[in-house]
């Protein structure tokens, strides 16, 4: 009986330790693929990035002839720009190339291929390619991005 007590207790803590954690973020800015605010206020984020709060980003993206094959992307933003008081830029780690597998339901790590993003809420969001053996940058493109901006509480 001392056991399962003790044990509910472990697995009712870890559990409201997760559900914190899930609420630990809050989304303070949302922008269109053309840059106009879908939610929250701009200034918001401004006001978060020169506080020195953590930001993630998120961005989907779909198959054009196929609106329900789609990937959702969530990161930390490592390098934090405030442009004209107006727009923020937000670079990530590069990573390692990947292509979605929608009929397989994986995502396969495209060899040698390393990508970069410079995420923007004004839509200006720049991507990079460059092959990691050779050092060639083999794409280069701005893709106007739907962004969401969270930062920790």
């Amino acid at each position: 009986m001392k056991k399962t007590i003790i044990l509910l207790s472990f697995l009712c803590l870890s559990f409201t330790g997760i559900a914190q954690n899930e609420s630990n973020w809050r989304l303070v800015y949302h922008n269109d693929k053309d840059g106009n605010t879908i939610e929250g206020e701009i200034e918001n984020l401004i006001k978060a990035v020169r506080n020195g709060k953590t930001i993630r980003i998120y961005w989907s993206s779909q198959r054009k002839n196929d609106k329900t094959k789609k990937v959702e992307h969530l990161t930390e933003a490592k390098f934090l720009t405030i442009l004209s008081d107006t727009i923020v830029f937000a670079q990530i780690d590069p990573i390692i190339g990947q292509i979605p597998d929608y009929d397989a339901q994986m995502v396969r790590l495209n060899e040698n291929l390393e990508w970069f993003l410079i995420a923007a809420t004004n839509g200006k969001s720049d991507t990079m390619v460059r092959n990691t053996i050779t050092g060639e940058i083999i794409g280069h493109s701005l893709i106007p991005f739907e962004l969401k901006w969270f930062i920790k509480k």
